[in-house]
């Protein structure tokens, strides 16, 4: 198992036998790549690929065959410096609407201290928010003082939990994407990049709260005391949130998935892919964990 980095490259060319086949090579000062013929042992060297990408062995390093890696999608971006780490509030609203050039901009000047502070300060917010809403529609959802404590400890749960998933989140994505798509698998630019990400998820979290809030604000509890305009108006509300958490979901799954393909240099499909099967497990996780943290101390999520 080498040490060092490696590049893919589709064609490896055996002088001694002759051979032409695919596999890794071993990064090496000059821009040379060494391998190992698979038929008859001779060492190879030769000029790295074009745009290659240098990347942490895989675990079947030993076997050169590794038909899910690929070329980069990111041409030279993997080769250049890291800027000094920064808080980059320009690309965090870039994002939005220019997700690519954003991250790239990102994985060079951000780093994964910068990035879980944004997740602490946002996760605080969209917790704060959460209970100011449920303590502002107290008459509707029944809410009393009495529940105060409550309330607080299962906030602060949730709060730890969401941390937790998105840590989770980041982890088996970049996890997925190196096993499964031969990505570069690097957890913390994965992390990183989907830091930058959590302030959307907070933005469609307020968006929906705001929305019940109004949708439902002077509405009284018992479904017998609704009046037509009433009925009409949660109606509409209802409407608005499946309406925006549908397109919320959409979006946040599209600058996931980006952040996830810049991180680990695979497809924008693939890392939609990879984004999606990282939402299944972590929502397994969640729920053993939210399980496991709920029965002793009787709270409910």
């Amino acid at each position: 198992m080498a040490t060092g980095a490696v590049a893919y490259s589709h064609e490896i060319f055996c002088p001694s036998c002759g051979l032409k086949f695919s596999g890794y090579l071993e990064v090496e000062p000059d821009g040379t790549g060494k391998a190992m013929c698979t038929r008859c042992g001779a060492s190879i060297v030769q000029p790295l690929p074009k745009d290659f990408v240098a990347q942490i062995p895989p675990d079947d390093y030993q076997d050169p065959a590794h038909p899910h890696v690929h070329h980069t999608h990111y041409p030279g971006l993997y080769q250049e410096p890291k800027r000094h780490p920064r808080f980059d509030f320009s690309d965090l609203v870039k994002i939005a609407y220019a997700p690519t050039k954003a991250f790239m901009n990102l994985y060079l000047s951000s780093d994964l201290q910068r990035a879980m502070a944004l997740v602490l300060v946002f996760s605080l917010f969209s917790v704060g928010v959460s209970v100011f809403v449920t303590v502002d529609m107290a008459d509707i959802i029944g809410f009393n003082a009495s529940d105060a404590i409550r309330l607080g400890l299962e906030a602060f749960v949730a709060w730890l939990l969401s941390i937790l998933s998105f840590l989770v989140f980041s982890v088996v994505a970049a996890g997925i994407a190196k096993g499964v798509f031969g990505g570069r698998g690097e957890r913390s630019s994965t992390i990183a990049l989907l830091g930058y990400c959590f302030p959307m998820y907070v933005l469609i979290n307020v968006l929906l709260l705001v929305i019940f809030r109004v949708g439902f604000s002077g509405v009284g509890v018992g479904l017998q005391d609704l009046t037509t305009s009433d009925l009409n108006h949660v109606t509409a509300g209802l409407a608005a949130l499946v309406v925006v958490a549908i397109f919320g979901l959409l979006w946040l799954l599209a600058i996931s998935s980006k952040a996830i393909s810049v991180a680990n240099d695979v497809s924008t499909g693939e890392a939609g892919l990879t984004a999606i099967m990282s939402v299944t497990a972590t929502g397994i996780i969640y729920i053993v964990v939210s399980l496991v943290i709920a029965l002793p101390l009787g709270l409910s999520f």
